[in-house]
């Protein structure tokens, strides 16, 4: 298929058209569901992080009433500044049932309750069975002296008195008297990481994503049911429409690869919990994505496949047809085709070719009857010139004999017909300036003069600047003839002709004006027509007609001659000729 044919270019263009529509809504339709599948996993996310928090929030408050009741009891307080160790074992019973009515009693590890010089010393818990002992001379591995400050809550540690591997969140406290800030004692409660890790347990987790847990300046990640010291990951914070106002969205690298990582606080001191989206679904959208744009794009193919046969049967084979006939009419076939006149647009540019061919037909035939007519003119042309040089000779021997004899009208009269016999002789010159035709005309006139015994006037009243104006040989001269014999000569008496020029914006007017008989419609009417009112004067067949048609052939159907009369007072011939030199060139006035 050529990109050059109409099919080709509207083939391509609409295969291209639909390339972009569809690359641009297969793009636009990603992004959207792109947008709204991160906007609905973020939401997901967050509602999960949320309801992890809530949970481990509830055992973290009640852990940490726990620690409040056991630095602000007064049994405990009692016990730690009396003497000895009396009501030790009632003060350890107290503990031991406050831990068991406590909430969040099943992640309570241990708690350890010992006064400023750890010589006293309370110890309960879970893990009692897998613990070392502790006693006072190795609880400064928790409780050393030197603490004086509460701390907890930031961080998660190994407790030295368990002899596996569980993971737990030391929490620090002192004991004061109620009555002053005098240190009395201190509190070490172990918290089991299994708080938070029982809330995950059954967490379903996407395949890539993880789960970390921020606390105090550390940042952990929860993996094999163990948490992963890692180092905070350098943020770049999102502006994402998000449930909770504190809910965090931002890009971070993790593992060397660019996540998405959703973070909530508990609601709890500090601590947070986050996750990141999987890399795989990311993904797994751009598969979806360009298999979408892949499907898009053969479907699109296909249609163009499809529309280049519906094409080719809609306007290839018309538009072939229509070159058929373009090519016929070259040859010059004018003939009518029917059969590229469709119902439709296309039938209307075959109806115009037709309609085209019969106009060329026509004028072609015009043509050629109008060369016809015009070398029937010529040749007439050449029938009404009697042999030119013959008389030129004879009539000047002619003069010379009565310039002799002293016959002066004699003289004059054959040099008026012996010039005008010289200007025949010229003939092959169509044009001529106005001057020689007025001269060939005044040649004409003496002889007619004469003929008539001087009744005869000719006026001619035209500037002499006009002079160089192109006019048609002959033309002057056939007018004021008929001029003459069909409007003087009926009238019986004398008789005047004018002639007069008047120049128009792009055209000039001669009006060659009679004061003879004059003419009805009808007699006007067979003015033009030369079979029916031959000249019967000098130059045979160079009658009103010829000269009307010589000067339209000549400068187009804008000029020529018309004829205007009233009968018993005039007659005018008027000629419209252009603005011309004789040699085709325009004229300028002087």
């Amino acid at each position: 298929m050529r990109l050059k044919t109409l099919k080709g270019k509207i083939t391509m263009i609409t295969i291209t058209f639909a390339l972009v529509i569809a690359i641009l809504v297969a793009t636009f339709s990603f992004l959207l569901f792109r947008s709204f599948a991160l906007e609905s996993q973020i939401s997901s996310t967050e509602f999960n992080l949320q309801f992890i928090g809530a949970k481990a929030r509830e055992n973290m408050v009640a852990i940490d009433s726990l620690i409040k009741w056991c630095t602000t009891n007064t049994l405990v307080s009692a016990y730690l500044e009396q003497e000895g160790n009396a009501n030790a074992l009632e003060t350890y019973e107290r503990v031991k049932e406050e831990v068991m009515n406590n909430l969040a009693q099943a992640y309570v590890s241990r708690i350890i309750i010992t006064d400023i010089n750890h010589t006293k010393l309370i110890h309960t818990g879970l893990w009692m069975s897998d613990s070392m002992p502790v006693n006072t001379t190795n609880v400064d591995m928790v409780l050393p002296p030197t603490f004086t400050e509460n701390g907890g809550w930031n961080h998660i540690w190994q407790d030295p008195f368990l002899r596996g591997e569980a993971q737990v969140l030391p929490i620090r406290r002192v004991l004061t008297r109620s009555s002053s800030p005098e240190v009395t004692g201190q509190l070490y409660l172990a918290v089991s990481a299994s708080l938070i890790l029982d809330l995950v347990k059954d967490y379903t987790l996407p395949e890539g994503s993880s789960l970390y847990l921020g606390i105090g300046n550390h940042f952990y990640q929860l993996k094999n049911n163990r948490f992963h010291l890692m180092q905070v990951p350098a943020m770049e914070v999102m502006d994402a429409d998000t449930d909770g106002e504190q809910t965090q969205v931002a890009r971070v690298l993790l593992d060397g690869q660019q996540q998405l990582l959703i973070t909530c606080p508990t609601g709890f001191q500090d601590i947070t919990l986050s996750q990141t989206l999987s890399s795989d679904k990311v993904r797994f959208e751009r598969t979806t994505y360009l298999s979408m744009l892949v499907i898009i794009l053969l479907a699109v193919l296909l249609f163009g496949i499809i529309l280049a046969l519906l094409l080719n049967r809609l306007f290839n084979r018309p538009i072939a047809k229509i070159q058929e006939r373009m090519k016929a009419i070259a040859h010059s076939d004018f003939s009518s085709d029917p059969s590229i006149e469709w119902e439709d647009e296309l039938g209307d540019i075959g109806r115009g070719i037709n309609e085209l061919a019969g106009r060329v037909d026509e004028l072609l035939e015009r043509r050629v009857t109008d060369e016809k007519k015009k070398q029937e003119l010529e040749y007439r042309m050449l029938q009404s010139q009697i042999n030119p040089h013959f008389l030129y000779n004879t009539l000047n021997s002619i003069k010379w004999m009565a310039t002799l004899q002293k016959a002066t009208g004699i003289a004059e009269m054959t040099t008026s017909l012996s010039r005008l016999m010289k200007n025949v002789s010229k003939a092959d010159e169509p044009i001529i300036t106005l001057e020689a035709e007025l001269d060939l005309l005044n040649d004409y006139f003496v002889i007619q003069k004469y003929r008539y015994g001087g009744t005869l006037v000719l006026q001619v009243s035209i500037d002499p600047s006009y002079y160089t104006i192109g006019i048609p040989r002959f033309t002057l001269q056939p007018l004021v003839e008929n001029a003459i014999f069909h409007g003087i000569e009926p009238k019986g008496g004398a008789g005047t002709v004018t002639i007069e020029a008047i120049l128009e914006e792009d055209a000039c007017r001669l009006i060659i004006t009679d004061d003879g008989v004059g003419m009805d419609q009808s007699m006007i009417d067979a003015a033009f027509d030369s079979s029916k009112s031959p000249n019967k004067g000098m130059f045979t067949e160079i009658g009103i007609k010829n000269v009307a048609k010589r000067i339209e052939y000549m400068f187009g159907v804008n000029y020529g001659l018309t004829l205007q009369s009233e009968k018993g007072l005039y007659t005018k011939a008027i000629i419209r000729l252009p603005l011309l030199k004789k040699d085709g060139t325009a004229w300028q006035p002087n």
